[in-house]
C-alpha cells in the first residue's frame, strides 16, 4: 500500500490540506499570517499554485474569467471515481486532461479519512494532529479521561463532529486554528480591478442546512454562505457568486457519499448519483465565466463492507478488557482504557495487534498516533484514543453499545489508511 502523501511512484502528491489555499492565490488573494505552528502558509500556497501551474495570468476580476470555483465532492475517491468514469463523461474528460497535465489527477487526503477531519484540513490547511477535529467523533471533551474506570462504553460519551449536539461546546472556540477565509485578503502586490470591490473576498454554496452548522463553524467558517439544497441549483449560485465579483468560491456536493453510505459505492443509487454530480459540472462550466478556473477534489473515497467483515467489540472479552470509552468510526476507531493508563494503552494495544491480526492495518498508541495525524496539539491530545485501530481491506469494528444499528450496517464505510480511501481526485480545467 502506497503511504499517505506520497504516489505510487515515490513522489509527493499535492495534499488536501494545500487545495483552498492555492485556489485562493489563483484567484489573486492572498494568506495572512497565521499564529497557530503547521498552518498552510501563503510561501506554500503560492508554491502550491505555481507547481500547479494556477498562478494568476493577468488582473482580470471574477466577471471577467479570474476567479476560482473549488468543488468538494465527498466521497468520490479517485479509485472509485476511475471505476466508474464511463458514466461520467465530463469528469472522464477532466480526468484525462489531469492525467497528462501536472500535477496529475491523484492528491491525499489526511488521516484518518473522513468527512469532519477532512473538510477541517481542506479549511484550515492544517492537519488533524493541529486541529483536534480527529475522527467523526471524540471522547466528550468535557469528560475527564482520566477518571473513566469501572464502566462500559456508551453513545452517551461521544462529541459528534459534525453536528456538535448535546454537550454545549462552542465549534469556534474549541476548534481555534485560524481557517483560510478568515486569513483571505486581497494580494497587495497585484493590481485589482475596482468593480466586486464590495462582494465578499469567498462564498460557500452547499445545503441551507449548513449555514452556521457546527462542521461549518469548526472548519469552515468565514464565508458568506448561500444555500441551494439542490445539487442541480448550485452551478447558478456559483456563476451568481462571481458575477458578483466574489473571487473564490467553495461548493460542497454531498449526495455521492449520501449514496455510498445507504447503499454502497458499487451501487445503482451510487451511480445515479455520479451521473447527476456530471451534468452538474458540465451546467457549472458552461455557466460561469470563461476563463474561471475550476478545482473538483473530495475528502475521502469508499469502500464496500457486509456483515462477514465486522469485528463486534462488545462481543470479545479479549477486546473488551479496559475499554472504557470509544469514538471514532468503524474504520478508524478510538479506544479509550481505564484511567488512561500509558501502560494499559500499550498492553491493550499489543494485545489487539495480536487479536486483530491482518484485519487491522495499523494499531497504536496515542503517543504514536502522531505518525498518522501529524504532530499533536493540547487540543488533539485531550481526544485522540488511548489506543487507536484503523481497519484494513473492508473490515470494520463496531459495538452496539456505541454504534447505531443504521451505522453498523452501513454497506459504504470510509476511514482508514487504505489507497482507496485515502487517494483523492485533483481535477483542474478552466471554463
Amino acid at each position: 500500500m502506497s503511504t499517505a502523501g506520497t504516489s505510487p511512484g515515490g513522489t509527493r502528491a499535492p495534499h488536501l490540506r494545500q487545495v483552498l489555499g492555492a485556489a485562493a492565490v489563483s484567484a489573486g488573494l492572498r494568506l495572512r499570517e497565521s499564529i497557530v505552528p503547521a498552518t498552510l502558509s501563503q510561501e506554500e500556497a503560492l508554491a502550491a499554485a505555481t507547481s500547479w501551474g494556477i498562478r494568476p495570468d493577468g488582473d482580470r476580476g471574477p466577471r471577467a474569467g479570474g476567479g476560482t470555483v473549488v468543488v468538494l465532492v465527498d466521497g468520490l475517491g479517485l479509485e472509485n471515481l476511475r471505476a466508474r468514469k464511463g458514466h461520467a463523461p465530463t469528469l472522464r474528460s477532466w480526468l484525462s486532461s489531469a492525467e497528462a497535465n501536472a500535477p496529475g489527477p491523484e492528491a491525499r487526503t489526511c488521516l484518518p479519512s473522513t468527512t469532519a477531519a477532512a473538510l477541517t484540513t481542506l479549511g484550515t490547511g492544517a492537519l488533524p494532529g493541529t486541529t483536534g477535529m480527529v475522527g467523526y467523533s471524540v471522547l466528550n471533551p468535557l469528560l475527564s479521561r482520566e477518571r473513566l474506570a469501572g464502566r462500559e462504553p456508551s453513545r452517551e460519551d461521544q462529541l459528534s463532529l459534525i453536528s456538535w449536539e448535546g454537550h454545549n461546546l462552542d465549534p469556534r472556540a474549541w476548534q481555534d486554528v485560524p481557517t483560510i477565509f478568515e486569513r483571505l485578503e486581497r494580494d497587495p502586490g497585484r493590481s485589482h480591478r475596482t468593480d466586486g470591490q464590495s462582494a465578499p473576498l469567498a462564498v460557500s454554496i452547499g445545503p441551507a442546512r449548513f449555514a452556521g452548522s457546527g462542521l461549518t463553524l469548526a472548519g469552515l467558517r468565514g464565508a458568506a454562505h448561500r444555500g441551494a439544497d439542490r445539487m442541480e441549483d448550485r452551478p447558478a449560485l456559483a456563476a451568481r457568486a462571481l458575477a458578483q465579483g466574489v473571487a473564490l468560491v467553495y461548493l460542497y456536493v454531498g449526495e455521492l457519499d449520501h449514496a455510498g453510505h445507504a447503499h454502497g459505492w458499487r451501487s445503482a443509487q451510487w451511480l445515479t448519483q455520479l451521473e447527476r454530480l456530471d451534468g452538474m459540472l458540465a451546467e457549472l462550466a458552461r455557466r460561469v465565466p470563461r476563463g474561471t478556473r475550476i478545482l473538483l477534489t473530495a475528502d475521502h473515497g469508499m469502500v464496500d463492507t457486509e456483515a462477514a467483515h465486522r469485528v463486534d467489540l462488545s462481543a470479545d472479552p479479549v477486546l473488551a478488557r479496559d475499554v472504557v470509552a470509544v469514538a471514532g468510526e468503524p474504520r478508524f476507531t478510538h479506544l479509550y482504557v481505564t484511567g488512561s493508563d500509558p501502560e494499559v494503552a500499550a498492553e491493550t494495544a499489543a494485545r489487539w495487534r495480536e487479536r486483530l491480526g491482518d484485519r487491522a492495518l495499523w494499531v497504536g498508541t496515542r503517543d504514536e498516533a502522531h505518525t498518522l495525524l501529524g504532530p499533536l496539539s493540547e487540543r488533539a491530545r485531550s481526544v485522540v484514543g488511548d489506543v487507536v485501530v484503523a481497519m484494513a481491506d473492508a473490515w470494520v469494528l463496531v459495538d452496539p453499545r456505541v454504534h447505531s444499528p443504521e451505522a453498523i450496517a452501513m454497506p459504504g464505510v470510509h476511514g482508514s489508511l487504505t489507497v482507496q480511501e485515502t487517494t483523492i481526485p485533483l481535477l483542474l480545467t478552466r471554463a
